[in-house]
């Protein structure tokens, strides 16, 4: 595990010990040192270790080679899933885990196909449920690409993920990458993170999942089901998803594929034996399977509930707070099993309810006797009553009974919502004992919560009526499409006229919907008019609508249609609000919610499409409460007072009591009331349960403290929670174990236990421990540092320490000893920003590793160059270690460069020219110069050698003559056969020697007649005749037609020098003339003018200067210019003379020759480094410029005067750093200027020497004296001047005299090598106050960029300034205005007070007075309304059951109208019958109410039975009845005997299909059922009682018996 590893495993269990100490610390033992029950927890362990884990892949199978990833190199080795030494199974992931000896379990590799998409799965079974903290894996291979953890809650249930790890979260697992948890989310998601998907370390690395990590709820672990479930795991499942490669896996090498696989060491998974607090360690059972050793009266393998006969409250998950124990049923010791009762715990707070109480006892806690039997007190047993009721009246209450009471035992037959002996009270569960009411007392409705009410007395009963009277009454219609129509109205009714085949509906107003619950039980009536009784409708269908359920009912009109005072026939249909009369059916609860939110009361349009009939009356009975407007009027008892439960409150237990909120939150009043989780802290709202907390405390429940406090608040105390000791009051927390406050929110770059330090790459003194106060600043590295690292910084002081890719420096801002490179340029890639030295070994002086920092330049030895000094300079050679390069010592004249081939030395030689140096001509060539050398073109028939001598002349054979030895000599001629030259004959020979002599003898007449000859014409002329004979003397030439008329090379350039002299003297002597003469005319001059001369001469030679200062001065100082120059020239004439011209040049090169080559090198690197610092210093130059013109137009800019202030100082400093770098660089300008004037007048000297020794070599005799050539005219006038005073030799004169002017050259060359040094010296500490003053620029340029947004701020700053000044001004127009109308204003006020007071005097007390008038008016119309409406209701339902019964037998009776006189004895006898059947049904009535509470199974039957028999009687008689009127007999009367049958039949269906009989029938059966069970409980118990008796004989038998007194 590398040092960043480690730190996330150690900050991820710290968050964990902050987070869940408090939730999940072990403990020994369920029971504190007082024995109080608290919360105990099973150890934390490794639940993972030595557990098997199901593997779906392993290496070996079949056996394999694999290799092992360790950077450059792979080692392999071999896997055998069956050998015991090479195997990798699955059992090495679970076992002890050791760094020093590592086991793995690996999987087969690339080579067999495990790669994306094909997983490998591991699967480890814990056996039961777990609550998972941590699952740790460690690699022996590079972590993969790709993989996910998953758990599930049970065995064979679905997997469900809990963490995702992929570099390509969205690509695989299709989630964002680092997404987060918000609260208020599901907490239940798995995330995805790329935290851990690196292929780095490639063995060794770790992957740490938190289960609680970054879930919101964490620290309310208790409160949260969500999380507790999160954590609950039985299994857990490792997808090893795709591999990490280096991407070399396409080339598909199988030792490459062989070195990718997914190995792990060690699979851990940290968590506890999940029991819910409610045991301390976990057990294997007898079948082997392990569970919870459950304490506090728990039961199951996880704790997960209550134990038998422990159910008086729900079972809850101990907390930190609470044990949650479950509590012991109270049966009064008279039941031994009992079941949890939610309603019951809900309207009493004791939810067991026993099971088979004993002793004549019933009830929850079988507290009270059972029926028939009594006890004086509740430590009595139950007796039986043992009545005897013989001879005693009856006093059934008709409102809660059924017939009359038993004959036998006096009871009575209450209806179903009634008890006691006379059937006068109500049911616990009921209230409002009525008359009319089917069931006797209504159901307690308390929406849910309560079974315990009674009548309202502040309720007063009303009626909602719509009689149509002034208008519609808000009354609409709508068709079934939902479209509304308006209806057509007439004073006392409307109707609907419909557009369509469809009637449609009637649809009520505002006053008729909303919570309509006071009127559950009572009648809706609606009544309709028409001109004839035949247009009435005989039906109507009401449609009522909720917020959940919709329910119809169909209405028939039983009464007769009564007329109104106009004589209108009018029909009313009455609908009783109840669940029976309504379709389809619901329950009463849903019918009561319906009515609480009623949306929509529908009545059909019974007239149609004719309009026959109209809307009449619409009445609906309810009740209102009594207050100041209503007033006390006729009670409403069916309203209900409810007796809520703990935590409701309101006449109907609607709303939460205070400390209470709804379970669903907004749920309305039908959702129960839980207490308000805020820990004491704070009131919940009753409706949303959001908690307004106090006492700094926040979050949904109050369970943590506010952002900047810490401590514990489940505790409940005010004070609980403390204001945090961290900066800017950011969030802390407290360990639970030791107390410590460790603030989690430190400002950005702080940490610590008080954010005293900087972070990790920040740095600074936040706090100010031990110094001042220094904010934490990032650390600036220069991005040279790893972001992964730890510790990259020094956290006091900054300095970075962890410097990488070869920087250093205090902020890794230069590249460290050994590389060069600028570590600051991002644009570069990490590698490429400093690089090694890399110097030469043989080139570099000093260490290899030593170089310049920023060009990367070597410490070079002598003569040697390149970055790492690997090659030699222009004009060096053969580089050597510590040695440096040798001089190549070309001849300058022989070479075309000073440059020679850096290995070899050759030189670059000219044409014809050879030799290392390139100091000597190739064989068969001649005239060594800087041209090179020529050819010889010797011909090879004439000469005895190809190569010629230094003159150019070839080596000719006897007979042979020329330079090329290409002609024959005289008195030879040629022969054509052999081409040899032959000796001519001897007469011949004889006129050769006499033309010898003749020539003789001219060439000293010419020399003769050349000395008198004083024409320049004459004497050049005669000059040039003897060299002519000369050369012919010479080449022993005397043919007129002899080609080759020039002179070898280098001849020719000592003729032409000797020439040269000559001129050069010659002109010398005429200046030195022209001189005398004028000092002669200044003489005179002086003399005319009485100037005194006679110490001119004198002092001139002196000082060589004239110091006079009298007015002849002017005179003075031309004469003694004139005997300077005078001077001047005889030494210039006598250095001529002196001169020594040598014939010969020498070939091989000279110190002269090596200073000429250095000259030029040291002057072209001058030249080039002059004008590199020149163009620094032009950029600097302009660069200041820039800056200047920039910060002249910011201090033109008025709106920034303040930052301009601030910018004045730091701008004065760079003007003043911009003019010392003009200077220096003027400086270094002019000294460059003077460098190369003096290398300009070297290389001018060179050239002159270079042009006058090539000029000399010219074979042209007519020489042209240039004023260009003035240099080389002034020394040869000073040769031919030296020339003619000398009479030494001349060529020692020559050699001299060049001797000389070569020593002058290598003194010239020192002192330039001197300056060059000097010069060089100088400039460096220039070229770094250059670069300097670049980076001052460069900072400059910031300083105007920030002055730029400060302009720009400035100015945004001015125009808001000015915005705001226009609004100040609008607003002192409008107070102005005001402050002018307030006079106006108040006399207004004083008139509008004065109308108010008489308003509430007078009008609003006549108003009140109308609007109670009005209410009186209203309650008496309500109260009538509700009376006809009741009457209505009950009349419609006679008419509903009259025209049932009347229509089946009309169809019969249509048969019989012929026979009615012969039918009439018949109908005598069938209504004896039906009386008789009307006595026999009304004491079979009487039988089942009397037989309603026994219970016998026996009873139930024979009662059946008995009424199955009589259900045949009747059905007899009907079948005869049916028969006789089939007959063909007169009848008489019989509109009237028809309505008596109608009569009498329907009093038989009611016998027959009573509600009341129908629901006692249902309760003697489930009496048996419940009978029978009984039964079968006592059953069991006696066989558990004669079991212990025997099990007490056996025991007694076996007793060891006592010894007798006598023995």
């Amino acid at each position: 595990m590398n040092f960043y590893e480690l730190h996330i495993v150690l900050s991820f269990l710290l968050l964990l010990s902050i987070t869940l100490s408090s939730v999940l610390a072990g403990m020994d033992s369920c029971y504190d040192e007082q024995g109080n029950l608290n919360r105990c927890l099973p150890k934390f362990e490794n639940t993972g270790f030595n557990r098997s884990v199901i593997v779906s892949n392993v290496c070996g199978i079949p056996p394999e080679d694999y290799c092992m990833q360790t950077g450059s190199t792979r080692s392999c080795h071999h896997c055998d899933a069956f050998d015991s030494k090479l195997n990798h199974n699955a059992t090495y992931l679970t076992d002890f885990h050791a760094d020093e000896e590592h086991t793995w379990w690996q999987s087969q590799s690339m080579f067999y196909g495990v790669q994306y998409p094909n997983s490998v799965n591991l699967t480890l079974h814990l056996g039961k449920a777990f609550e998972i903290t941590y699952v740790r894996l460690k690699f022996y291979s590079s972590r993969p690409e790709s993989f996910a953890i998953y758990k599930r809650t049970e065995e064979n249930a679905p997997w469900q993920p809990y963490q995702y790890y992929s570099a390509s979260c969205r690509k695989t697992y299709e989630r964002d990458n680092k997404g987060f948890i918000r609260p208020g989310d599901n907490e239940r998601t798995a995330l995805c993170t790329d935290e851990f998907s690196d292929i780095s370390p490639l063995a060794g690395g770790n992957v740490a999942f938190s289960t609680l990590e970054g879930r919101p709820s964490a620290y309310n672990f208790d409160q949260s089901p969500v999380l507790q479930d999160w954590v609950t795991a039985t299994d857990i499942l490792i997808s090893l998803d795709r591999l990490n490669t280096f991407g070399d896996e396409f080339l598909k090498d199988a030792k490459v594929l062989r070195s990718y696989f997914y190995a792990i060491s060690d699979f851990s998974v940290g968590g506890r034996c999940k029991c819910n607090g409610h045991a301390s360690e976990c057990v294997t059972n007898e079948e082997g399977r392990l569970m919870c050793a459950c304490e506090h009266h728990t039961a199951g393998v996880d704790c997960e509930r209550c134990a038998p006969f422990y159910q008086d409250r729900p079972w809850a998950r101990a907390t930190a707070d609470s044990a949650h124990q479950c509590v012991k049923c109270n049966c009064s010791g008279l039941a031994d099993e009992c079941v949890f009762d939610v309603e019951q715990y809900r309207s009493t707070g004791s939810g067991g309810r026993c099971v088979g109480c004993r002793g004549n006892t019933a009830g929850p806690h079988c507290e009270r006797c059972i029926e028939n039997f009594y006890r004086s007190s509740p430590q009595q047993p139950c007796q039986n009553c043992i009545c005897n009721v013989m001879g005693e009246l009856c006093e059934c209450d008709e409102r809660g009974s059924v017939g009359v009471c038993s004959a036998e035992d006096g009871r009575c037959h209450c209806k179903t919502n009634v008890e006691g002996q006379s059937c006068n009270r109500c049911k616990p569960d009921s209230f409002n004992l009525q008359l009319e009411n089917p069931g006797g007392c209504k159901k307690c409705f308390c929406f849910g919560h309560s079974i315990a009410c009674s009548s309202s007395n502040q309720h007063t009963a009303v009626k909602i009526t719509s009689d149509f009277l002034e208008d519609p009454d808000g009354w609409r219609g709508v068709l079934t499409g939902g479209q509304e129509h308006s209806l057509i109205w007439k004073e006392g009714e409307v109707y609907l006229l419909p557009e369509r085949e469809e009637n449609g509906f009637y649809k009520a107003p505002d006053k008729f919907l909303g919570n309509m619950l006071l009127s559950y039980g009572w009648t809706l009536s609606m009544s309709f008019t028409a001109e004839l009784e035949e247009l009435l409708p005989r039906s109507v269908t009401v449609v009522l609508e909720g917020s959940v359920i919709s329910v119809a009912a169909d209405l028939h009109s039983p009464q007769k249609p009564r007329r109104s005072l106009d004589k209108t026939a009018i029909s009313t249909f009455t609908l009783r609000l109840t669940e029976r009369d309504v379709q389809p059916s619901v329950s009463q609860y849903e019918f009561l919610q319906m009515l609480y939110n009623l949306t929509a009361l529908h009545i059909s349009n019974a007239g149609g499409q004719n309009y026959t009939s109209q809307l009449f009356m619409v009445t609906l009975e309810s009740a209102v409460q009594v207050n100041d407007v209503v007033g006390h009027g006729p009670p409403a008892p069916w309203v209900e007072m409810c007796s809520c439960p703990t935590g409701f409150t309101g006449q109907f237990c609607e709303l939460c009591a205070p400390g209470f909120t709804r379970e669903t939150p907004n749920g309305g009043p039908f959702s129960s009331c839980v207490p308000c989780n805020c820990n004491q802290h704070g009131t919940c709202h009753p409706e949303t349960g959001v908690c307004d907390c106090t006492d700094f405390t926040t979050g949904l429940y109050c369970e943590r403290c506010q952002d900047g406090y810490y401590g514990n608040v489940w505790n409940g105390i005010p004070g609980a929670c403390s204001p945090c000791p961290c900066p800017d009051r950011t969030t802390c927390s407290q360990v639970p174990d030791t107390g410590d406050v460790v603030c989690t929110n430190c400002p950005t770059g702080q940490r610590g236990v008080r954010c005293e330090l900087c972070e990790d790459g920040f740095y600074g003194n936040p706090l100010g421990w031990g110094g001042e106060v220094r904010p934490c600043v990032r650390c600036e590295c220069n991005g040279n540092v790893d972001p992964n690292a730890v510790g990259v910084c020094d956290h006091m002081t900054g300095r970075c320490l962890k410097c990488v890719r070869h920087t250093t420096g205090d902020h890794c801002e230069k590249c460290r000893a050994g590389y060069y490179g600028n570590a600051l340029d991002d644009e570069l890639r990490p590698a490429q920003k400093c690089k090694p030295c890399a110097c030469n070994v043989a080139g570099t002086s000093g260490p290899l590793n030593d170089c310049h920092p920023d060009t990367g330049s070597c410490v070079c030895l002598s003569h040697v160059t390149g970055r790492d000094c690997g090659q030699c300079e222009v004009g060096y050679f053969n580089l050597q270690p510590s040695l440096g390069c040798e001089m190549c010592n070309c001849n300058p004249i022989g070479s075309s460069s000073s440059a020679c081939r850096p290995v070899t030395g050759q030189c670059i030689c000219r044409t014809g020219v050879e030799g290392m140096s390139c100091d000597s001509c190739r064989a068969g060539f001649f005239g060594f110069s800087s041209r090179g050398c020529r050819a010889c073109n010797c011909d090879p028939m004439g000469s005895t050698s190809m190569q010629c001598h230094d003159n150019g002349t070839c080596s000719c054979r006897q007979g042979f003559v020329g330079y090329k030895c290409d002609k024959c000599e005289w008195n030879y001629y040629q022969n054509r056969l052999t081409h040899q030259c032959e000796e001519c004959p001897v007469c011949y020979s004889l006129v050769r020697d006499q033309a010898s002599k003749l020539k003789a003898k001219l060439q000293e007449l010419e020399t003769l007649l050349a000395s008198y000859d004083c024409n320049r014409y004459s004497r050049q002329h005669h000059w040039r005749q003897p060299h002519r004979h000369q050369h012919n003397s010479l080449d022993n030439h005397i043919q007129k037609d002899q080609d080759e008329d020039f002179l070898p090379n280098a001849l020719e350039d000592l003729l032409a020098i000797q020439d040269a002299r000559k001129v050069f003297v010659r002109q010398f002597s005429q200046l030195e003339t022209s001189a005398q003469t004028l000092q002669l005319q200044l003489r005179s001059i002086t003399a005319a003018l009485n100037c005194n001369l006679t110490d001119v001469v004198e002092e001139f030679e002196k000082n060589k200067t004239l110091n006079s200062e009298d007015e002849c001065r002017e005179l003075v100082d031309t004469l003694s210019a004139a005997l300077n120059m005078q001077e001047q020239l005889q030494k210039m004439t006598n250095d001529l003379n002196s001169m020594v011209i040598l014939s010969v040049i020498p070939k091989e090169p000279n110190k002269w020759n090596a200073a000429v080559n250095e000259s030029k090198v040291l002057v072209k690197s001058h030249t080039d480094m002059a004008a590199h610092i020149e163009q620094i210093a032009e950029d600097a130059f302009q660069m200041s410029n820039r800056a200047y013109s920039q910060l002249i137009a910011l201090l033109e800019d008025n709106s920034t005067e303040s930052h301009i202030q601030d910018l004045k100082v730091k701008l004065e400093e760079m003007q003043q750093l911009k003019e010392n770098l003009t200077l220096e660089v003027n400086e270094t300008r002019v000294k460059n200027l003077s460098l190369q004037k003096h290398s300009s007048k070297i290389v001018a000297l060179l050239k002159n020497i270079n042009t006058s020794i090539s000029e000399l070599r010219r074979t042209d005799v007519n020489f042209t004296f240039t004023t260009e050539d003035t240099n080389i005219t002034f020394i040869s006038q000073t040769l031919n001047e030296t020339n003619v005073a000398t009479t030494q030799d001349p060529k020692l004169i020559q050699t001299e005299a060049l001797m000389n002017i070569t020593a002058e050259l290598d003194i010239t060359v020192q002192s330039t090598e001197h300056l060059v040094n000097k010069t060089t010296e100088e400039i460096h500490p220039l070229v770094d106050s250059a670069e300097k003053h670049l980076k001052t620029v460069q900072e400059l340029k910031q300083l105007t960029s920030v002055a730029e947004r400060f302009k720009v701020s400035a100015i945004s700053s001015v125009v808001t300034g000015k915005e705001i000044e226009a609004e100040i001004l609008s607003l002192q127009n409008d107070l102005e205005d005001i402050e002018r109308d307030w006079p106006r204003l108040s006399t207004l006020n004083k008139e509008f007070l004065k109308k108010e007071k008489v308003l509430k005097e007078k009008i609003l007390v006549d108003v009140k007075k109308k609007v109670k008038q009005g209410e009186r008016m209203i309650k008496t119309a309500v109260e009538n309304a509700m009376a006809a409406n009741s009457t209505a209701k009950s009349t419609e339902e006679s008419a509903d059951v009259l025209a049932k019964a009347a229509k089946a037998s009309f169809t019969q009776g249509k048969r019989t109208k012929q026979a009615s006189a012969q039918l009439s004895s018949v109908l005598d006898v069938t209504l004896e019958q039906l009386t008789e059947l009307e006595g026999q049904a009304a004491e079979k009535q009487e039988v089942m109410l009397v037989e309603e509470d026994m219970l016998s199974s026996e009873s139930v039957m024979s009662n059946m039975e008995t009424a199955r028999s009589q259900l045949e009687s009747f059905t007899e008689i009907l079948s005869e009845l049916l028969k006789n009127l089939d007959e063909k007999f007169a009848l008489q009367n019989f509109d009237h005997i028809l309505n008596a049958t109608a009569a009498r039949l329907h009093v038989l269906k009611a016998a027959v299909e009573s509600p009341a009989l129908t629901g006692k029938i249902q309760e003697l059966h489930s009496a048996a059922h419940s009978q029978e069970k009984q039964l079968q409980s006592l059953e069991e118990n006696l066989q558990e009682i004669r079991e212990e008796r025997n099990s007490l004989a056996d025991i007694a038998q076996n007793l060891p018996k006592c010894p007798r007194s006598g023995n």
